[in-house]
């Protein structure tokens, strides 16, 4: 008697990237649930007189600029490091995992707190920097599962760039630059304004 295999369907490394960033999302809206309603609106990051002062801060965007440049590019240069390593496959979902649970808590902490309202300022925190940071960790991907990496590059561009994986590197640290740029100077803006008529 033959004993049937078991075969699991292949996934791509987008579909498999995506899958974390989901299982972890709704880990952090698991996290915040089990942390309770109660605990969340005494201790939430989203309490309603925090948010409301934030309307007459005025930002250094200079010095707002290099904190975020230090702090992004930290965790951005050792996922771009451990890409090139057998170990990329667990550090680039664990640092996706944690944005993504990162990103369902607050979900939940601004429905508690702000209830719709809240939820718009999470979705205005985050953007548009996101767009560039999810490029950047995308050509991260495309370095680490891409077996045969292929990238059309334009206007003769390929006869200078014989390895296209460096390329698809400093096009993820040009988008993570403008990312941070995007969420020192852009951001605040959009944040702002949203606060002050609300």
């Amino acid at each position: 008697m033959k004993i049937p295999r078991l075969t699991l369907p292949r996934i791509s490394w987008r579909g498999f990237l995506a899958g974390c960033f989901l299982l972890f999302f709704f880990a952090g809206i698991l996290a915040a649930n089990w942390v309770g309603q109660e605990k969340l609106l005494q201790y939430g990051m989203l309490n309603p007189y925090y948010v409301g002062q934030l309307a007459y801060m005025e930002l250094d965007s200079g010095a707002y600029f290099l904190f975020l440049l230090k702090r992004r590019m930290k965790v951005f240069g050792m996922t771009a490091l451990f890409a090139y390593t057998r170990f990329g496959i667990f550090v680039l979902p664990g640092v996706m995992g944690w944005y993504a649970f990162s990103l369902g808590y607050l979900f939940v902490n601004a429905l508690v707190c702000m209830k719709f309202q809240g939820m718009l300022l999470v979705l205005l925190s985050v953007f548009p920097q996101i767009l560039f940071y999810a490029a950047a960790y995308f050509g991260i991907g495309r370095i680490l599962f891409g077996k045969k990496t292929e990238v059309a590059l334009p206007m003769g561009i390929q006869k200078l760039w014989k390895n296209p994986k460096l390329f698809l590197l400093l096009s993820a640290l040009l988008c993570m630059a403008a990312g941070i740029w995007m969420e020192a100077y852009v951001n605040p803006l959009f944040l702002i304004r949203y606060i002050r008529r609300m």
